[in-house]
């Protein structure tokens, strides 16, 4: 039987924040595929070649997932959601200046490994400071995050794209990044959170 056993108070306003994360990484990983024929068009190749920033985003992002774990409970989540985060954000910017399919394809590759840190570690997190009977709304506002920036992502890329051109559409999702202040992250604590102990994460002054 799952352990019932209330953990540390989940700080205010942090439930808005992954799922705000979590709806912006999956809305720019899916605003891609509307947008092969005319990324084809200005890379002056096929839409095959440049398809393959599909894959090359997605399956980094998935084999990630298996060394954010085991790091964000070394190091904590705080510092793993944070850091991938901002690496997100850093690198979806960049994605513009890119002038060549290659070039795309190997920025969707660090960008997967930058943003895979996020919504995993945000699973865990949510397992560590919220009570068993409490989960499953955390957890539908998280998937529902995710399942949100699917089809904004979708519909977005399709729309988006005439009106704001294809770099456009990556400087929107890097400007819509989150920017929690250092020292005050999750929002509303006044400590941050490093490793777990046995029954949870552990605040340290």
């Amino acid at each position: 039987m799952p352990d019932q056993s209330i953990p540390q108070r989940a700080p205010r306003g942090l439930l808005a924040l992954l799922t705000a994360a979590a709806f912006l990484i999956f809305a720019q990983a899916f605003m891609i595929a509307p947008i092969l024929p005319r990324l084809a068009e200005v890379f002056e190749t096929s839409p095959g070649v440049v398809g393959l920033a599909v894959p090359a985003y997605l399956l980094p992002y998935g084999a990630m997932t298996l060394v954010w774990g085991p790091l964000s409970d070394r190091v904590g989540r705080r510092p793993v959601i944070l850091g991938s985060l901002l690496a997100f954000a850093a690198l979806t910017a960049a994605t513009p200046l890119v002038t060549g399919a290659g070039g795309f394809t190997g920025m969707r590759v660090a960008t997967a490994i930058g943003a895979s840190g996020v919504v995993p570690i945000a699973l865990a997190l949510i397992g560590d400071l919220y009570p068993y009977h409490r989960r499953g709304q955390a957890l539908g506002w998280l998937f529902g995050g995710m399942a949100g920036g699917i089809a904004v992502g979708t519909a977005g890329g399709a729309l988006g794209e005439p009106l704001l051109g294809w770099d456009g559409l990556f400087l929107v999702a890097a400007v819509g990044r989150l920017r929690p202040r250092c020292g005050r992250w999750p929002p509303g604590t006044r400590r941050c959170w490093t490793r777990r102990a046995a029954g949870g994460p552990t605040p340290t002054s």
